[in-house]
């Protein structure tokens, strides 16, 4: 969402779209990815 670098043993949230996983820096990036995950898939 934000396009920060996010190691995921130490990512604040994970959501899977689609079959993949996806790992947020905060709670708030998770939220908004959830929110339309196709937009931010596409980039």
């Amino acid at each position: 969402v934000c396009n920060m670098q996010v190691d995921p043993n130490t990512a604040a949230g994970t959501s899977e779209y689609q079959g993949k996983s996806y790992y947020f820096c905060s709670a708030g990036c998770k939220k908004r990815f959830d929110a339309d995950p196709a937009q931010y898939v596409a980039k």
